[in-house]
């Protein structure tokens, strides 16, 4: 019988020690703005986890369905890659539809000039396609079902990522992390949120040591990047946290 490893609990004598020694740090709950950080970096992380899941399943339902479709455009979230799923999912639809017709679509919404020869590479790919065919008309509503999550879990990462930024503004001198080579705006959000009010320490490198090596991500509102360790991050920080104090 396979039984439950025991519950590591902590022995009150040890714990009574380190209260009378000293050696212990309060927990620190965040006011105001920075717990207002704190939950929009959550908000967001959550709404990513959203999109990813998303992301996943329309990928696995073009390798089912239309394998061909990735060869002909780098990324299904693109403005056109998007205008043909919803108009023509299958290789089927778009051998019916041909390229004139699927051309004429793709320019009442994408502005900038968009090649024939896609079209033509688009439909050759559907004609040669393996894609599954049988059950096309639940799985091609799934699609739309998918496709209709992601624009609104889209629209509401754009909303959170902007309030991100008005939250953001209101910390004095915050922009001057974005200044830091490869910190976006989640990155200087979660620091600021996990670091919260600056004044509560007596020293920048107080800041330096509760964060360890400073972890960034090249990231923006529309993109997200590897998390490395910046070496301007912390004279940076450094400098950020002395003129907060100023």
């Amino acid at each position: 019988m396979i039984t439950a490893p025991p519950r590591m609990t902590a022995n009150p004598k040890t714990i009574a020690m380190l209260v009378k020694d000293g050696r212990y740090r309060e927990v620190y709950i965040p006011d105001d703005i920075y717990q207002e950080l704190r939950e929009a970096v959550a908000e967001r992380e959550r709404l990513q986890k959203q999109l990813t899941a998303i992301h996943n399943r329309v990928v696995r339902w073009l390798d089912i369905r239309f394998p061909e479709f990735e060869g002909v455009f780098k990324k299904w979230t693109g403005k056109t890659a998007l205008l043909t799923l919803r108009m023509f999912p299958t290789p089927a639809k778009v051998f019916e539809a041909g390229e004139d017709k699927i051309l004429a679509i793709w320019r009442t919404v994408v502005k900038r000039s968009v090649g024939i020869k896609r079209a033509q590479a688009l439909v050759k790919a559907a004609i040669n396609s393996i894609g599954r065919t049988n059950g096309h008309v639940a799985s091609e509503a799934s699609l739309q079902n998918l496709l209709a999550e992601y624009d609104l879990y889209r629209a509401q990462h754009e909303r959170l990522e902007q309030l991100m930024w008005e939250l953001l503004l209101q910390v004095p001198n915050a922009v001057k992390l974005l200044k830091i080579k490869g910190v976006g705006l989640v990155t200087a959000t979660t620091f600021i949120g996990e670091s919260g009010d600056i004044h509560r320490f007596e020293h920048p490198r107080q800041i330096q040591k509760m964060d360890g090596c400073n972890l960034v991500e090249n990231s923006s509102g529309k993109h997200k990047g590897k998390t490395t360790i910046s070496h301007q991050g912390a004279e940076a920080i450094k400098a950020w946290a002395v003129h907060g104090h100023d």
